[in-house]
């Protein structure tokens, strides 16, 4: 369970702090809530109740910056070929708000930009999109566990895999 002061990863919000826990009215009922307030949007408050396991789910810690940088070096999985099937299992991860899949995601997309730049060509509207957001999925956790700005995330995860 996490508590007040601890930093969290919660679903597609990035980097959040619990600030408290309170017991508020939702749906005129009282329920106990954890308060987190995102680290880089602090006009943003979220409630989340401790009774729904769903939202509780979303909360995660935050991993170490060894955990995240051998997430990142992980070989990038079977790039599928099927681009249909491809944009679901991109549009999933998206919407999953998940980290591994994320990275997994970003390596597949890295390693086929490789590829095709090794051809002179660029990568798809789709994959170039697609990556795009992933990393501004990633940029607060990146960001916090490394100690530097959001908008440094894209260019520190392109030299991490050579791509600069």
């Amino acid at each position: 369970m996490f508590h007040p002061g601890d930093i969290v990863s919660y679903g597609t919000n990035g980097v959040c702090e619990i600030t408290e826990q309170k017991r508020v009215r939702l749906a005129g009922q009282p329920c106990d809530c954890l308060i987190l307030k995102p680290v880089y949007d602090q006009s943003m408050t979220i409630c989340v109740p401790c009774t729904s396991q769903v939202l509780l789910d979303r909360m995660r810690p935050l991993p170490t910056k060894e955990e995240l940088l051998a997430m990142l070096h992980e070989p990038a999985p079977a790039h599928e070929a099927d681009a249909d099937a491809r944009k679901e299992q991109y549009r999933q991860a998206l919407q999953s708000g998940d980290r591994h899949r994320l990275l997994r995601m970003v390596r597949d997309i890295h390693a086929q930009h490789q590829a095709r730049k090794a051809q002179g060509k660029g990568l798809s509207a789709f994959d170039d999109r697609a990556l795009r957001e992933a990393q501004n999925l990633l940029h607060s956790e990146f960001a916090y566990i490394l100690g530097i700005e959001p908008n440094a995330v894209p260019q520190f995860i392109a030299a991490e895999l050579g791509d600069e």
